[in-house]
């Protein structure tokens, strides 16, 4: 993100609307003082049963909604700090709720099964079929082709853990828990950074949004 530096740190005298604002415009000295105000507060509201603790921690989840607010904050429309508060735990429920979702999946059995690896192979034409358009995995061989290049491309705007997550967990099918170990955290961290990766390369590749 390009980072704009205002004339004068955001002091006593600054409004909120103005700090929010030059968040928005993609001033990341606002956005991380923002951050460092409200985000314990986040946090401290997110429910995490006991017996998901083990597999997801509330850090967890305020690191990929860090790196979302800094991702997204340009489209947030309303110049208050009770705004951004607002839209800021909104970001941190849908993680957990993803995080959630992956895990249960996980132990009603609902893991893919692990089939040809690498860019090229089916790994590959099962991620094009959830984020993009249903007509890029048909047609021609050289449809194909064409939107498998599209893909690589789209992979590699990706933010660096965003990349790597959908490299390891779709592209070469390693299961979410040994991904998780190999990285050192959580599955249910694993789990919310491949949502929002595949959320983030719909919207590259134009495809549905809402699936996961």
């Amino acid at each position: 993100m390009e980072r704009e530096r205002p004339g004068s740190a955001a002091g006593p005298g600054a409004g909120e609307a103005d700090r929010v604002a030059r968040a928005a415009a993609g001033d990341a000295e606002a956005l991380e003082a923002l951050l460092r105000e409200h985000g314990p507060r986040v946090r401290a509201g997110l429910s995490i049963g006991a017996r998901l603790r083990r597999e997801l921690d509330p850090d967890d989840v305020m690191q990929v909604t860090y790196l979302e607010a800094y991702l997204r904050v340009g489209a947030l429309r309303e110049s208050t700090e009770r705004a951004f508060a607002a839209w800021l735990a909104r970001v941190a429920e849908n993680n957990l709720r993803d995080a959630v979702r992956g895990l249960e999946r996980d132990r009603r059995g609902g893991a893919e099964r692990r089939v040809t690896r690498g860019a090229d192979g089916e790994g590959a034409r099962t991620l094009l079929a959830r984020v993009a358009a249903s007509t890029t995995t048909a047609g021609s061989a050289a449809a194909r082709r064409d939107a498998g290049e599209r893909l690589r491309d789209a992979v590699a705007r990706l933010p660096r853990s965003y990349r790597e997550v959908v490299q390891a967990c779709d592209l070469d099918e390693r299961p979410v828990r040994e991904v998780a170990a190999e990285r050192g955290t959580t599955p249910g961290a694993v789990h919310m950074v491949r949502s929002r990766a595949h959320e983030r390369l719909r919207e590259l590749l134009g495809g549905p949004a809402g699936t996961s």
